[in-house]
């Protein structure tokens, strides 16, 4: 049996409402509060999310201030369905 897989379908369903695309924190705080518990770093999601088929990342630049900025992945449903 796969472990995580309530996390894992929680944020399906949150990838599946959003679907303009979401970082690892932005997921982190859509989730219920159940769930929310059980991940403690944007890391986590990130290898929650590796094991998931049809669900795609892209890299986004994010502006710190007016002279910083940095990458992060940016996390997307695909419509054709995902399965664990």
């Amino acid at each position: 049996m796969a472990k995580h897989v309530r996390l894992r379908n929680a944020i399906l369903a949150t990838l599946r409402e959003n679907p303009q695309g979401l970082t690892a924190s932005e997921i982190i705080d859509r989730l219920p509060v159940k769930q929310a518990r059980k991940v403690s770093t944007v890391g986590h999601v990130s290898n929650l999310i590796k094991g998931m088929k049809h669900i795609n990342k892209r890299r986004i630049s994010i502006a710190n201030s007016h002279y910083s900025t940095y990458d992060v992945n940016q996390y997307f449903y695909e419509e054709e369905g995902a399965e664990i």
